[in-house]
């Protein structure tokens, strides 16, 4: 085998590679994302049927001082708790997503190099031919992969992270109401209807 066929190999290969290490991180991240999102949700539902479990027993414990206190402090318990792990799963859903990036602009970085490499080479020794146009545009085509993993790992975490890759805190503020809510008319029946929390209790969820 000819020197110049190696050399072809050569080329087309380091190409190939880097594609397939950036389809690798494109899986593996969206992957762990979804493994986040996922269980972020789960966390999410538990702690809703948990918190309605003991909305009603401050209802049913309501005349008992001592229970109806030992209740709020585990509902402020629990708040501190899903606090924590919540915000554990959305930062770690930020840095899995900043990493998944950083490498695949490393690799799309080095396949740039690699395509300008191409380019130089084809211009150096053919000059400007057909050939050249058709090396370019096999090479421009390598580069929709790089713009998709980007195009993906945004979509999927789009309305939990910012532009910037931060989290986005917004569900755990819509789980408690203020107490403008509980006003005359129908917004103390709205009110009555999805918080159904003694005004102390309320007040508790709210200092949370």
């Amino acid at each position: 085998m000819s020197g110049a066929m190696w050399i072809k190999y050569v080329n087309e290969g380091i190409s190939l590679l880097l594609l397939v290490g950036i389809g690798f991180i494109l899986y593996r991240g969206l992957k762990k994302n979804q493994g986040y999102l996922s269980e972020r949700e789960e966390l999410l539902k538990r702690y809703l049927l948990f918190r309605g479990d003991i909305q009603v027993r401050l209802k049913v414990f309501g005349g008992d001082e001592q229970a109806y206190q030992e209740l709020l402090k585990t509902l402020s318990e629990s708040w501190k708790n899903f606090k924590k792990t919540y915000d554990h799963y959305l930062l770690s859903l930020a840095e899995n997503t900043t990493k998944a990036k950083r490498w695949i602009m490393l690799l799309g970085f080095t396949l740039l190099m690699n395509s300008a490499r191409l380019l130089i080479e084809e211009y150096y020794f053919f000059g400007i031919q057909p050939r050249f146009f058709y090396v370019g545009g096999r090479e421009l085509s390598n580069y929709v992969l790089v713009l998709l993993s980007f195009f993906l790992l945004r979509a999927q975490t789009q309305g939990y992270l910012s532009s910037r890759g931060e989290p986005i805190k917004m569900e755990k503020e819509i789980l408690f109401y203020s107490n403008s809510l509980s006003e005359i008319g129908e917004k103390e029946i709205l009110y009555n209807e999805f918080s159904p929390l003694e005004e102390m209790g309320a007040e508790d969820g709210k200092k949370d």
